[in-house]
C-alpha cells in the first residue's frame, strides 16, 4: 500500500506536550492529497485527507485540550465496514463513506439530483462565484429538498465537491482553501473570538441561594496559552439537566468566555448527578434563584463582572426573570423560542388553560400515566382539578397551584417582569419562529424592550417550530431553502463579543430579520413590527348564513352600511372544533404546536364560522400584529372566543396562519394586543347570559408575515373552542377547575353598521 500522506498543520504537533493552539495550515500541500477542514460553529473539529483518491485519514479535535486526537486511516473500499471510525456529527454523520457517490453524481446537467444509497433530493439553491488562488471559481449550493436537518452541498462546475454543511448545527467540512464559500471565512475574519484554547471544567458547585437551598452548577473556564482571567461569563439556567449540556455551549470556552451551567431548584430527575436542591416551583422561584446566581457570579475570582445569559424555551424565561434584579452584570441575553409569563404564554393564553400543561408537568416531575389511561382520557376527564389523580393516581402540587389560580394574582406576579416600567439596560437578541407556541412570549419581550430597552436589540423570526432553524417544510408546506439560516450561531458569537468583550462588528445594526410565508422570503426592518406596514381593516359581511356554508360569509374592505343578519350558530362543549393535532399521536411536548394546516374540513363544522375574501388581484403582503374586533352575543355566563387568519390557495386548501383566543370573562384588558402591559386576567367579568346583549372584543392574535399571492383568498374563521390546544370552556361560567358539566350555548356573529366585525391586517405596500 502506497504510504499515505500526513499533513499536520503545525509544526508543533510533532513535539509532547504542544498543541494548546489552533495550529496554523502549511504553505505546501501534497499534489495528490484532498485536504478537508471540518468546522463546529467555527472551532475545529476534523481533519480529512484522501490520498490518490483512494487512501482516508481522518483526525479530530479535542477541544478540551485543544490537540489532535490519533489518525484513523482506512481504504476507500473499507470505508462500509469501518462507519463508526469515520462517523461525523450531526447531519454530515455518513458524508464521508458517501463522498465517492457524491462525486459521481453529474451535478452540471441537472436540477435535482440523489445518490445511490441515499433518500435524500438536492435541487440547486444558490450560485457563487469567488476568486480563489487567483482564478475564479464558480460553486452551486445544492440544498437538500424539505428536509429536517439538512445537509447541504457545495459542488463546483467541475463537478468537484467544495463542503458540506449542517445547517441547523453549524458545522462543515470544507476543502482546504475554499474557505470562502461557505460561513467558515466569517468565522475566521478579524475581530471574531478564535478557538485559541482548551478549558477546564470544575468541581461541581452547589450555589447557596438566598432561602439555604443549593443549585447545582457546573464551570467550564478557558486554559492554556493566553487564557489568563478573569473571563466574560455566559450563564445557562436550565430545567432539564446539565450534565450533557456543554456540548451546546463547548465553542465558548475555547474563545475566551466562562461557561456556567446551572440546573435549576428541584428539577431534573434524569440528571442526578447535578442536581439542584429544593423542590421545583417552575417558573416561580427563577427571579430569585436567577438574581442570586448573578451575585455569585460576579464574586468569583475567575469572573471580570460582566454577564451574558443564552438559552431556549424554558432557559429563555429564565434570562428575563433574572433580569428582574436590575443587575449592572448582565450585559445582554440570547433569548431562543423563550416561554413568557403566565397569562401572556403559558400555562394560560388569553385566560384558556393549556393542554399541554399536563403533560410537560407529569414528565416534569416523573409522574407516569396509570396503566389502561390515555392522553385522550386523561384530558376528557373533569373536574379538571382532579385530573393528576386520575391520571398519576397521585396529586401533583405543580398541577394544582397552576390549576387553582386561574386568574392572574398574587401567585404569579412576583415572576411578571412587564411590570417594571423602568429602563431594561441590558441587549437582547431574540429568537423564535411563526409555528413556535412560545411565541408569544418573545412578541411580548420584544415589545417590553422596544419600549424599555436602552440597548440596539436584534429581532430574528423564522417559519419554525418550537425550537428553531430545523425544517424546510412543516406538515406539507413548503417554505424552500430560505427557510434555514446558516448565519444564527455566527450572530449569536457576534452578540457576545460585542457586549461582553466590546467589539466593534456590526452585529446590531440590522434589527429585525423576518421570514415571509408564501413567498418564501427574509426581509429587514428597522422595527417590528414594520413602520411601513399600514393597518387595513377587513369587515365581515353575509346573509345569516356563514355558519352553514364556508363560503357564505364574506371578507372585504367595505364598512357594512346597513343591517345585515347575524350568523347564528350552537356550540356544544361535548363536541368542540379541534386543533389538528391528536394527542394520541404526540411524540413529545414539543409536537403541540401551531403548524401551518388545512383547516378547510374543520372549518366546514357548523359551529365554525368563516369570512373569506374574493381572489385577490394582486400579491399582498402582511407583516406584523393582527387584531379582530369582534361584536357577539351568547345565552351562556361565558365562552371562549378563538380565531384563526388562513391563506385559501386556488386548491381550496385553507392554510392557518396565526390564531388567537380570549376567554370571554376577561374580556376587559388594560392591554389587549400583548395581554402583559398593565393589569390582565385579574378580574373576571361574566356575560349576562341574554343573547341580546351584544358584546365587542378585541382579540389579539399572534404577528405573521405572509404573501396572499393573486388568485388567493384571505379567510379568518371564528368558533368557540380549540381542543387539543386548550381544555374547552364548558360554557357554564363556573369556575373551570371545578365544572363537571357543559351547557351548550346560543352564539351570535354581528357585522351591521354600528356592530361591525372586522379583523386589522398589517398591510405592507406594494
Amino acid at each position: 500500500m502506497k504510504p499515505i500522506f500526513r499533513l499536520f498543520v503545525a509544526a508543533c504537533l510533532l513535539l509532547p506536550g504542544c498543541g494548546t493552539t489552533v495550529p496554523e495550515k502549511p504553505a505546501v500541500q501534497a499534489e495528490a492529497a484532498q485536504l478537508f477542514d471540518g468546522y463546529r460553529r467555527g472551532v475545529p473539529y476534523y481533519q480529512l485527507e484522501i490520498a490518490d483518491g483512494r487512501y482516508y485519514t481522518l483526525r479530530r479535535w479535542n477541544p478540551k485540550d485543544a490537540a489532535w486526537g490519533p489518525d484513523v486511516a482506512a481504504t476507500e473500499a473499507d470505508l462500509a465496514q469501518r462507519t463508526a471510525d469515520f462517523k461525523l456529527n450531526g447531519a454530515l454523520t455518513g458524508l464521508i463513506p458517501a463522498l465517492s457517490r457524491i462525486k459521481a453524481v453529474g451535478w452540471r446537467d441537472l436540477d435535482a439530483a440523489s445518490w445511490p444509497g441515499s433518500t435524500a433530493v438536492y435541487v440547486r439553491h444558490a450560485r457563487i462565484a469567488r476568486s480563489i488562488g487567483g482564478r475564479e471559481v464558480a460553486v452551486t449550493r445544492w440544498a437538500q429538498k424539505d428536509a429536517t436537518d439538512p445537509m447541504d452541498l457545495f459542488i463546483a462546475d467541475d463537478g468537484m465537491l467544495v463542503a458540506a454543511i449542517d445547517v441547523n448545527d453549524d458545522t462543515v467540512m470544507v476543502r482546504r482553501g475554499f474557505e470562502a464559500f461557505t460561513n467558515v471565512a466569517a468565522w475566521q475574519a478579524p475581530g471574531m473570538s478564535q478557538p485559541i484554547h482548551g478549558y477546564d471544567a470544575l468541581d461541581l458547585a452547589m450555589m447557596p441561594t438566598r432561602n439555604g437551598e443549593r443549585l447545582a452548577t457546573r464551570v467550564y473556564l478557558p486554559k492554556g496559552a493566553g487564557a489568563k482571567g478573569p473571563f466574560p461569563t455566559i450563564l445557562v439556567r436550565n430545567p432539564y439537566g446539565i450534565s450533557d449540556l456543554l456540548g451546546r455551549y463547548e465553542q465558548y470556552v475555547v474563545k475566551g468566555y466562562a461557561v456556567v451551567l446551572q440546573a435549576v431548584r428541584g428539577t431534573a430527575y434524569w440528571d442526578p448527578e447535578s442536581r439542584s436542591e429544593g423542590t421545583a416551583r417552575l417558573q416561580l422561584q427563577e427571579h430569585e434563584d436567577g438574581a442570586d446566581t448573578l451575585d455569585w457570579i460576579t464574586q468569583q475570582p475567575w469572573s471580570n463582572g460582566s454577564v451574558c445569559m443564552q438559552g431556549l424555551s424554558y432557559h429563555g424565561f429564565t434570562q428575563w426573570a433574572a433580569a428582574m434584579a436590575r443587575n449592572p452584570a448582565l450585559k445582554c441575553v440570547v433569548s431562543e423560542s423563550t416561554l413568557g409569563t403566565a397569562f401572556g404564554d403559558q400555562p394560560y393564553m388569553g385566560g384558556t388553560f393549556i393542554q399541554g400543561t399536563p403533560f410537560y408537568l407529569f414528565w416534569m416531575f416523573d409522574r407516569k400515566l396509570l396503566p389502561g389511561r390515555t392522553w385522550p382520557d386523561v384530558l376528557r376527564h373533569r373536574p379538571i382539578r382532579d385530573l393528576d389523580v386520575y391520571a398519576t393516581g397521585t396529586e401533583l402540587p405543580a398541577w394544582r397551584g397552576a390549576i387553582e389560580h386561574w386568574k392572574n394574582d398574587e401567585y404569579w406576579q412576583p415572576q411578571n417582569w412587564f411590570l417594571d416600567q423602568g429602563p431594561r439596560d441590558f441587549a437582547a437578541l431574540e429568537i423564535s419562529g411563526w409555528f413556535d407556541d412560545d411565541f408569544p412570549g418573545t412578541r411580548s419581550t420584544w415589545a417590553m424592550m422596544s419600549r424599555y430597552g436602552t440597548k440596539p436589540n436584534r429581532l430574528m423570526i423564522g417559519p419554525w417550530k418550537h425550537s428553531y432553524n430545523h425544517d424546510r417544510t412543516l406538515n406539507g408546506y413548503a417554505f424552500g431553502a430560505n427557510a434555514l439560516r446558516d448565519d444564527i450561531w455566527l450572530t449569536k458569537q457576534k452578540w457576545y463579543d460585542h457586549y461582553l468583550k466590546g467589539v466593534a462588528n456590526g452585529v446590531t445594526d440590522k434589527v429585525v430579520d423576518y421570514f415571509v410565508l408564501g413567498s418564501n422570503e427574509w426581509r429587514q426592518a428597522s422595527a417590528w413590527p414594520p413602520k411601513e406596514a399600514q393597518p387595513r381593516a377587513f369587515y365581515f359581511h353575509s346573509d345569516g348564513k356563514a355558519a352553514r356554508d364556508s363560503n357564505a360569509g364574506l371578507l372585504t374592505t367595505t364598512v357594512p352600511s346597513g343591517p345585515q343578519p347575524v350568523d347564528a350558530y350552537s356550540y356544544d362543549p361535548a363536541d368542540p372544533p379541534r386543533n389538528w393535532y391528536n394527542f394520541d399521536l404526540m411524540g413529545e411536548y414539543a409536537d403541540v404546536q401551531t403548524f401551518p394546516y388545512d383547516f378547510k374540513d374543520i372549518e366546514d363544522r357548523g359551529d365554525v364560522v368563516t369570512y373569506t375574501s374574493a381572489p385577490l388581484e394582486a400579491d399582498m403582503t402582511i407583516a406584523g400584529d393582527v387584531k379582530l374586533i369582534l361584536y357577539a352575543s351568547t345565552d351562556v355566563k361565558d365562552t371562549d372566543w378563538w380565531a384563526h387568519i388562513s391563506d385559501v390557495d386556488a386548491d381550496n386548501r385553507s392554510n392557518r396562519l396565526t390564531m388567537g383566543v380570549i376567554r370571554a370573562r376577561f374580556r376587559k384588558l388594560e392591554d389587549p394586543d400583548f395581554h402583559v402591559f398593565g393589569q390582565n386576567f385579574t378580574e373576571a367579568h361574566p356575560l349576562s347570559g341574554k343573547l341580546k346583549d351584544v358584546v365587542r372584543y378585541e382579540i389579539s392574535l399572534k404577528a405573521i408575515a405572509n404573501t396572499f399571492r393573486k388568485g388567493h383568498r384571505i379567510r379568518i374563521a371564528v368558533m368557540n373552542a380549540m381542543d387539543n390546544y386548550s381544555f374547552p370552556n364548558s360554557n357554564t361560567g363556573g369556575i373551570e377547575a371545578d365544572v363537571t358539566e357543559t351547557k351548550v350555548g346560543r352564539m351570535q356573529i354581528h357585522h351591521a353598521m354600528g356592530a361591525a366585525s372586522h379583523v386589522i391586517l398589517p398591510v405592507m405596500p406594494q
